[in-house]
C-alpha cells in the first residue's frame, strides 16, 4: 500500500498493516480532556459556528472549549481534531514512514462521531493527498472523478462516484488531492486521516520520539 501513495488515482484496501491498534477511544477521551487539543482552531465540529462561550479563569488560551459544552457537542456533531501526528508513537511512526518514503509532510486528523447516521461534513476536495484509515465503526466513503462549478465553488458532479464503499475497522482509502469526496458515518465511528502535502519544499516535522 505505501508504494501507491504517489498515485493520481484513488484506491482502497483492508487490513491496514503499517501499524496495528493505531488509536483507541480511551486515547481520544484523554485528548478531549487536554486543553491544547480542544482549542477552537484545532478541534472542529460540523456546526462549530453555533457555539460561543465566555472566558474561563486561569486559561492561557481563552479559545479552549469549556468541557461541559464540548461534552454536549461531541454527542450531537461529527467532529475532528487536527495536528495530531504526535498524539502517540504509532501515529508518529506512520507519518515518519510516509515522509521518509515519499517526502510528503504528513499530519494526522482524528475524526469521530457517536450517533448512527450522524450528519458528516459535506462533499469537498483537499489540497493534499489523503489516506483515511477506519479505526472503529463504519463509514460510507464516496469519491467522484469529476467536478462542476457554481461560480468559484467546486461542487459534486452529477456523475456516479468512482468509489462508493463502506469502510470497516482497518479498511483504508487513498484520496488524491483535488478529488471530490464525502464521508458519512453509518454508526459510532472513529477514523484517522493522514493528509500529505505534495509540496516537498516545506520541512517535515521532527519525528524523534522522546523516551524517559
Amino acid at each position: 500500500m505505501i508504494d501507491k501513495l504517489n498515485s493520481k488515482e484513488p484506491f482502497y484496501g483492508n487490513n491496514f498493516s503499517i501499524e496495528q491498534d493505531i488509536f483507541s477511544w480511551n486515547e481520544l477521551e484523554s485528548l478531549l480532556n487536554l486543553r491544547p487539543f480542544i482549542n477552537n482552531t484545532r478541534f472542529k465540529a460540523t456546526n462549530q459556528s453555533d457555539y460561543t462561550w465566555n472566558n474561563q479563569t486561569w486559561l492561557t488560551d481563552v479559545n479552549t472549549w469549556p468541557a461541559s459544552l464540548l461534552s454536549e457537542v461531541i454527542r450531537k456533531d461529527t467532529c475532528f481534531i487536527v495536528d495530531c501526528s504526535r498524539v502517540n508513537k504509532k501515529i508518529n511512526n506512520i507519518c515518519k514512514i510516509i515522509e521518509e518514503k515519499w517526502k510528503y509532510p504528513t499530519d494526522a486528523h482524528i475524526y469521530f462521531s457517536f450517533k448512527e447516521q450522524q450528519k458528516g461534513f459535506d462533499s469537498h476536495w483537499d489540497y493534499s493527498n489523503n489516506l483515511i484509515v477506519q479505526i472503529d465503526g463504519e463509514t460510507n466513503i464516496k469519491i467522484w472523478n469529476e467536478l462542476k462549478y457554481e461560480g468559484d465553488r467546486q461542487v459534486k458532479s452529477k456523475s456516479e462516484p468512482i468509489i462508493d464503499i463502506i469502510m470497516k475497522p482497518y479498511d483504508y482509502v487513498f484520496v488524491p488531492k483535488n478529488m471530490l469526496h464525502q464521508a458519512v458515518p453509518l454508526s459510532k465511528r472513529l477514523s484517522i486521516s493522514f493528509p500529505m502535502s505534495t509540496d516537498t519544499n516545506i520541512e517535515t516535522q521532527d519525528r524523534d520520539w522522546i523516551t524517559i
